[in-house]
């Protein structure tokens, strides 16, 4: 106990310790009032510490005599001593309600207008059958009762269920409570047995009691209860069974318990068509349907043993059995909204599904179908969108090609996956019509996908190409990558103008002589110092030089695939080649007059994609030249890149673009790649983990077969 709780209150003043106090300390200690130091374990050690009993106890002995018991005491010793003995009436007792009744067990209520009343037994009790008593006490006065209840079973019975032939209890009872007492017992035999009705005394007199009963006992009853299901049930005939199925409420019985008569088939047959049409169904009946070979009950048996069934397998369609699982509710078809790949291509020997929840649920699928002996047109469908949403396209199209749409049940999905999948041909032409057929469709759902869908249609027809010069996107609608769900709104989209050059203040003081003649001393120096820088454009290299008489020119293939992905924010390559030899090396000489030289790539890097590096006066320097007809729009704030063909203004669809992002932390990592739709769009930013929130910048290759490659930088978008 804690410490605050250790005080003078833990041994309260009571008959024991009065009686220690007033002992002879020169006689051994005794006390009758033992059981009043009972408050607790240190009262309780403490009052034994102190009472004088012996450690070991002498040898007792005791004998009975009818009603008499004789006891020779070995060594001192404490006695408690109870006995039940005739007590007056109270004269000015508190008025204390009590009830006795008796009652079949198990079958101790019936239902009248839908609610349950009570079955007493009050007339004949029937040899070897469980009854119980139940006794109520109410304290209907506003003081708290201290009672003793004396309840005690029939003359002639037996007790069960851990009753007592008598029993007196202490109950508490608050003002206007009240508490009930049951026990229960049966008759062995047959004749009329007086009970001692239940007793309440307080302070050693009799406040109530119930009235004295004699109870008759009988073999057979005289009075059938028609309303009792546990008679009828056991000991009524068929007719009388199926009156009682026909009439009563089945809500509250156990329909197990005429099992025994359905034996018989022609019974059985009754019994389950009249249960069936009340719409009341119990295992253990329907189970008979096996033994009698009744096909219709035992289909209805099989569909409801879940333990069965689950040794069965995920799917099974026979004459007596049909497992579904969509109707069993072990599976269903979930949406995906929005499912966004990191990765379009397969990294290792096998294919991963990143997203734990689409894991599972395509496996589950694969599971279910491993069961059937061949697809039908709706797994087809199921399977179709689990492939869309890993981004095999190739495998989705084949698979949706064997669809039949006039087996489906619905038309709706087969029609939007066909408009979608349409999307992926270089000329979508089937598509406008389906999206057409739906733009008034009822359901908003089905309605702006399919709207979103006309969008891309709007933008791949008719592309808004920006003027020379100019670099606004036009307001359009991004689909998602999941190819049913919802489409993301991307409007207004601007781009931030160029910035026009610094100004530069020309009121800048003027500096005095010695600066003067600084400057001076310090460009006669850089006149007379080797110097040279370059640029590279179509095709051509400009080279700035002075004091130089002549260059190396290194050129060195790259494949920028692969530099980038080793080094995504640097785009200068320089050191990925200090050990590398060049594909072409070349000496130019430099006129002394000019300080400007300008001469021809090389043919053979025309398309391709090189660092030239230039070497001359102990100083190198490098430029990469990338060899590409593409045009980049990047918009930030949406997390979408556009690209288009740099003369034409076309889009450009299949263009491979590969994003690795730095962290808040200063981390280099993958972070998704994918290729461009037919707008030559593609969302460079979302993905459907938090990563975005922790990065600080982008970088961006693009790659295309036909038009060559470019990286690019961006900001996350804003939040």
């Amino acid at each position: 106990m804690p410490l605050a709780q250790q005080n003078a209150d833990l041994v309260k003043i009571n008959a024991f310790w009065n009686d220690y106090a007033a002992a002879d300390a020169s006689k051994p200690f005794f006390s009758t009032n033992l059981a009043e130091a009972a408050g607790n374990l240190s009262e309780m050690m403490f009052a034994l510490a102190v009472l004088d009993l012996p450690f070991d106890a002498g040898e007792h002995k005791s004998k009975f005599n009818k009603s008499k018991m004789e006891l020779a005491v070995g060594s001192p010793m404490v006695v408690f001593h109870q006995e039940i003995r005739e007590a007056g009436m109270a004269n000015d007792a508190a008025p204390i309600l009590v009830s006795q009744n008796f009652f079949k067990h198990g079958d101790r209520q019936r239902i009248v207008n839908g609610q349950p009343v009570d079955k007493y037994v009050a007339d004949e009790f029937i040899t070897h059958t469980v009854y119980g008593c139940q006794v109520v006490v109410t304290n209907p006065t506003s003081a708290r009762q201290k009672l003793n209840v004396l309840v005690q079973l029939p003359l002639g019975s037996v007790p069960v269920l851990n009753a007592q032939y008598t029993r007196s209890l202490p109950i508490d009872l608050q003002p206007y409570h009240t508490q009930t007492i049951e026990y229960h017992f049966y008759f062995p035999a047959i004749g009329t047995f007086p009970h001692y009705p239940v007793q309440v005394a307080a302070n050693e007199k009799l406040i109530a009691h119930a009235a004295a009963q004699t109870l008759k006992v009988v073999e057979t009853p005289s009075k059938i209860d028609r309303g009792s299901w546990d008679f009828v049930s056991q000991q009524g005939s068929d007719a009388e069974v199926l009156a009682f199925l026909s009439e009563q409420n089945l809500q509250p019985i156990n329909l197990a318990r005429i099992a025994f008569r359905l034996q018989d088939a022609k019974f059985f047959e009754k019994v389950v068509d009249l249960l069936d049409r009340r719409h009341a169904y119990n295992p253990t009946l329907w189970s008979y349907a096996i033994k009698h070979n009744h096909l219709a009950t035992a289909r209805q048996f099989l569909k409801h043993s879940d333990g069965f069934i689950a040794q069965c397998g995920a799917y099974l369609d026979t004459p007596l059995l049909v497992i579904n699982p969509v109707e069993r509710r072990t599976y269903e078809h979930l949406d995906y909204s929005p499912i966004v790949n990191a990765r379009s291509h397969r990294l290792g020997g096998r294919r991963q599904i990143l997203n734990d929840r689409l894991f599972q649920q395509y496996s589950s699928l694969l599971q279910i179908l491993s069961y059937r002996a061949a697809l039908d047109d709706e797994d087809r469908m199921a399977v179709t969108y689990y492939l869309l949403l890993q981004d095999r396209i190739d495998e989705a199209l084949d698979t949706f090609g064997q669809v039949k749409s006039q087996q489906l049940a619905t038309q709706l999905q087969y029609d939007y996956f066909a408009a979608y999948l349409d999307l992926y041909s270089s000329d979508p032409k089937r598509a406008r019509a389906i999206v057409d057929k739906y733009a008034d469709f009822p359901v908003d759902r089905w309605r702006k996908a399919f709207g979103a869908i006309a969008e891309q249609l709007q933008e791949i027809n008719a592309p808004q190409v920006a003027a020379a010069g100019g670099n606004a996107l036009p307001s359009v609608q991004i689909a998602s990558t999941n190819p049913v769900a919802a489409v993301a709104a991307l409007a207004k989209l601007p781009i931030a103008p160029a910035l026009a050059p610094d100004h530069i203040p020309a009121d800048t003081p003027a500096a005095d002589n010695k600066l003067e003649d600084r400057n001076e001393a310090q460009e006669a120096l850089a006149n007379t110092e080797p110097n040279f820088d370059f640029k590279v454009e179509s095709q051509k290299v400009r080279l700035d030089y002075q004091n130089l008489k002549s260059v190396t020119v290194n050129y060195y293939e790259m494949d920028i695939e692969l530099l980038f992905s080793r080094n995504p924010f640097v785009q200068e390559f320089s050191g990925e080649f200090s050990y590398i030899r060049p594909n072409h090396t070349s000496e130019t000489k430099l006129p002394a007059k000019k300080g400007t030289l300008e001469f021809d790539l090389p043919k053979q890097f025309h398309s391709s994609n090189v660092l030239i590096e230039i070497t001359g006066a102990g100083q190198t320097k490098t430029q990469t030249y990338y060899s590409h007809s593409l045009n980049i729009q990047v918009v930030e704030n949406y997390g979408q890149i556009r690209v288009t063909h740099r003369e034409t203004h076309k889009p450009l669809s299949k263009t491979y673009v590969k994003v690795y992002a730095q962290s808040t932390d200063g981390q280099l990592k993958f972070y998704k790649d994918g290729y461009t739709d037919l707008r030559g769009r593609f969302d460079y930013s979302s993905l459907n983990t938090n990563e975005l929130d922790f990065v600080r910048r982008f970088s961006i290759l693009v790659l295309s077969e036909d038009h060559g490659a470019i990286i690019r930088e961006a900001s996350p978008p804003k939040r």
